[in-house]
């Protein structure tokens, strides 16, 4: 890689590999932004949870891999079944009792960092349907892995709430 700057988009306009230049709020570029925030929310997880157990840092490495080839198979598919057949088996190891309840999302940090990267790859997932909506080709598989993170990254915050002797708060409504 060369320089960290181009001076390119010092206008409000960026590359893309689909669209070529568009400007920097162009629906494409708020998807790759999205998961952008994800990925970075999910390594501040992962350093926070460090500090008192590493039993979650080998799949939350791989979920922050996973974001970058879900935003490189716009292009070419990069991800696969398997890809939700892992972050499945995550699911269903994590969260063995399903709750009863709505809980509120909290935690020590690095669960309520989890809780924040849930609702970030939510909202990547919207983007990426909206892409989809606005005649991009999108792969419903592309659909099913941010759907299947997003529980992945729900069920590694509530065993870890457990395990780390927080809890969990549950919601009365």
């Amino acid at each position: 890689m060369g320089r960290l700057y181009t001076r390119s988009g010092d206008e409000g306009f960026t590359y893309t590999p689909i669209l070529g230049r568009v400007e920097k709020d162009h629906p494409l570029v708020e998807f790759y932004g999205t998961l952008d925030e994800a990925n970075s929310i999910i390594g501040m997880a992962r350093g926070l949870l460090r500090e008192r157990t590493e039993e979650y840092d080998e799949e939350l490495k791989y979920m922050q891999e996973l974001l970058y080839r879900v935003g490189f198979s716009l292009t070419r598919m990069r991800v696969s079944e398997e890809d939700v057949k892992r972050l499945e088996e995550i699911v269903d190891k994590r969260y063995a009792q399903p709750l009863q309840k709505f809980i509120l999302p909290a935690g020590p940090a690095g669960v309520a960092a989890l809780h924040v990267a849930r609702s970030t790859v939510r909202r990547a997932e919207r983007r990426l349907v909206a892409l989809k909506r606005a005649g991009i080709n999108v792969d419903n598989l592309l659909i099913a892995v941010m759907n299947r993170l997003s529980d992945a990254l729900f069920a590694i915050a509530v065993d870890a709430s457990k395990k780390l002797s927080y809890g969990l708060e549950e919601l009365n409504v």
